[in-house]
């Protein structure tokens, strides 16, 4: 335990933990809800016993069905022999020692608790939880098609995280990708922050109510490239999981200054609109009928910008962001079942 850096206490406490509050329940997977009970069934082996050092459990894969190859010279291998007589797959070996089976364990609890803290990170995430279709409907610009590709290949890695965890080279393939996306997210907000400038400079020039129109168009294209790259960094380090302290500092002060800086450019932008609108004579009544509903919608956008810090996304991300260097604690029933507090 010492070499792992762990410690098990039996709960002694009188409290539910099911039903309390601040604690919040796995979802595990097969093979993580077997490991984690392999690990509670040597828990007494953690405190000395090393019989089972040497000692194997054998797992066949799902769908597979026969039995292991027997050796002439006594013993079994680990391929498995079908009805046909022939090879139709692979046994694996888990290591019985306790040591083993406590990382198998752990490694299965740190990527439910990643799957955990990835679903709650979807909620603040409005934009990148639409249907492609729905993104299409406002989505602004000629970075419109690598935006779209580049969102549907997140969505993908964000709803199938546990799943891919388990497959070695598809998880080095999806971080090479996430790196991508990270790139594609900050080229469109460039440019969607430079057509937002350079509307609003040459507002005087176009019909007061066209430039409304456009100007939200890009503000929903620009919260969407920035919240692809928010997740997209945020799901580079659990794919990686690089939990290394000063690397997760340099990520999440890269995105929190990077954010920082758009969000007082579009403040900016707003703020300019919001005079322009302001000083107008008369909004065309085809296009904006109503000035104080667009003044209203416009304020809200500047009262969002103005929480600088405190903006739903980057509190949510950083939050996020900082869980992977805290201690975790979990409370594992003898069924199996695994509670996470919170931190």
């Amino acid at each position: 335990m010492n070499k792992l850096d762990f410690e098990i206490f039996p709960y002694t406490g009188t409290v539910d933990i099911a039903s309390a509050k601040g604690f919040s329940k796995l979802d595990l997977s097969k093979s993580q809800q077997a490991q984690v009970e392999a690990f509670i069934q040597q828990i007494p082996s953690l405190t000395g016993a090393t019989a089972l050092a040497n000692a194997y459990t054998v797992s066949f894969p799902e769908g597979i069905y026969g039995e292991l190859m027997k050796y002439s010279a006594g013993g079994v291998g680990t391929p498995i022999i079908g009805e046909n007589g022939k090879i139709v797959g692979h046994a694996s070996l888990h290591s019985l020692a306790p040591q083993a089976l406590a990382m198998g364990c752990f490694s299965a609890m740190s990527i439910a608790t990643s799957q955990h803290y990835l679903k709650e990170i979807n909620d603040e995430l409005r934009l990148i939880r639409l249907g492609l279709d729905k993104i299409l409907e406002f989505l602004y610009g000629d970075k419109k098609a690598e935006l779209v590709a580049e969102i549907g290949f997140v969505q993908y890695a964000h709803r199938n995280y546990a799943s891919i965890m388990e497959h070695e080279h598809q998880r080095s393939a999806v971080i090479s990708s996430l790196l991508d996306a990270k790139k594609v997210a900050i080229k469109d907000i460039e440019f969607y922050l430079s057509d937002l400038d350079s509307l609003i400079t040459t507002k005087e020039k176009q019909d007061i109510g066209e430039v409304i129109k456009k100007v939200f168009q890009i503000k929903d294209s620009l919260e969407l490239a920035m919240q692809l790259y928010g997740i997209s960094s945020l799901l580079e380090v659990y794919y990686a999981q690089n939990y290394d302290a000063d690397y997760i500092r340099y990520v999440e002060h890269s995105f929190s200054t990077y954010i920082s800086k758009c969000e007082k450019q579009v403040l900016s932008s707003f703020s300019a609109l919001r005079k322009a609108v302001e000083n107008a004579k008369a909004l065309p009544l085809k296009k904006m009928p109503n000035k104080d509903i667009v003044l209203k919608d416009i304020d809200a956008v500047i009262e969002i910008l103005k929480q600088g810090e405190d903006s739903d996304m980057r509190k949510s991300l950083s939050s996020v962001f900082r869980t992977t260097t805290r201690r975790a604690e979990y409370y594992i029933g003898t069924d199996g079942v695994v509670y996470l507090k919170a931190s």
